[in-house]
């Protein structure tokens, strides 16, 4: 079997969440877990995107036993892009705690930002309106009022999204907002 036929199969056996075809080709070792994978093709765009195999399955909704076989074959749950995301900041796009979770009990920071914008994950989390994540980040150490390097706050990003849920949470807790002023309040 090709390399591609390979990855077509272990993609599909990703999209099936299908532990038995999963483990199968992966004990074959035919694939390459550092392959990045084309999204898009099917919208006829002229330059699909490639992203990481780890973007891919977090993306696609994997159960947590899948991607544990992933890891176990290779895959690098620390892995990050050029811009600095990683599997943490997909998880939380996502809305997968149990990755998240995962995160942290592989040694991932859940306060820190290792992308180039300084976003951290708190930042994200307010920005996709994810009340529980946010209450978690917070939890677990995550500076409410610390600064990405454009100045910005979760509460400022909770503004400028327009996500209330989370900005009132915010304010309830003392947050502050550096820049972002809300609509209409200036």
């Amino acid at each position: 079997m090709s390399r591609a036929d390979a990855m077509g199969e272990l993609l599909e056996a990703i999209k099936r969440d299908n532990l038995v075809a999963l483990r199968k080709i992966l004990e074959r070792g035919e694939v390459d877990l550092d392959t990045e994978v084309i999204v898009g093709e099917e919208y006829e765009l002229d330059e699909p995107d490639e992203i990481p195999l780890l973007f891919y399955v977090i993306m696609h909704g994997i159960s947590l036993e899948a991607l544990e076989l992933l890891l176990e074959a290779g895959l690098d749950l620390h892995y990050r892009n050029r811009e600095g995301l990683g599997a943490l900041d997909i998880a939380i796009k996502y809305r997968r705690p149990d990755i998240v979770r995962l995160c942290k009990e592989q040694g991932i920071s859940l306060s820190e930002s290792r992308r180039k914008s300084g976003m951290t994950p708190l930042m994200l989390a307010a920005a996709f309106n994810d009340l529980e994540m946010l209450k978690y980040l917070i939890e677990e150490g995550a500076q409410v009022d610390g600064v990405d390097r454009f100045g910005m706050t979760a509460l400022d990003y909770a503004r400028k999204m327009g996500q209330s849920k989370v900005k009132e949470y915010l304010e309830s807790i003392g947050a502050k907002h550096e820049l972002y002023k809300d609509q209409g309040n200036e």
